[in-house]
């Protein structure tokens, strides 16, 4: 039986869509790697630029007028994804 996979999209700045496949327990920069060796991905992306790293961000979508509190704000950090953490958690987190 062949292992199964998990395809991942992944939004880059540039607005396009990409495809990372993984293994089904892998972490972020499982991620990250996958994107790294697809060089039209690091060409789009870096555009020119020098190579000073990769990480993901999570990207949320809130109503329109919503009314933040101080600890809501707080809890949002910077949104990026921790190269150690389990896929999972990240697109758990993202469902919520």
């Amino acid at each position: 039986m062949p292992e199964s996979s998990l395809i991942v999209p992944v939004a880059v700045p540039t607005g396009s869509l990409h495809f990372a496949t993984i293994k089904p327990d892998g972490i972020v920069q499982d991620v990250v790697d996958a994107l790294l060796a697809q060089s039209e991905v690091t060409s789009e992306v870096l555009d020119g630029l020098d190579d000073a790293g990769w990480a993901l961000q999570k990207i949320r979508i809130e109503k329109s007028g919503r009314q933040w509190e101080e600890e809501d704000l707080e809890s949002l950090s910077d949104g990026q994804s921790y190269s150690s953490w389990l896929l999972g958690r990240t697109t758990e987190s993202l469902a919520a």
